[in-house]
């Protein structure tokens, strides 16, 4: 072998195992920033299945005569 094959078979490993570890950080970014957004929409729903809880709950105390609509106390 040459030194010129060695130097050719060396420069596709670096080029090789350059652009897998690119490919690999773009993956992981591309991971993160879908998490983040997945996790965002989580903390949506759930905040607003929460406050439509709270409302049913307290349209049922108000029916049944045990919270004030305004003031949200027992009258």
């Amino acid at each position: 072998m040459t030194m010129n094959a060695i130097a050719l078979w060396l420069g596709y490993g670096v080029m090789l195992v350059g652009g897998g570890l690119l490919v690999a950080a773009m993956l992981l970014v591309i991971s993160l920033i879908l998490s983040a957004k997945v996790n965002l929409i989580g903390k949506y729903l759930r905040f607003h299945w929460d406050l439509k809880t709270l409302r049913q709950t307290m349209r049922q105390l108000e029916a049944e005569g045990k919270v004030s609509k305004s003031t949200g106390v027992k009258p």
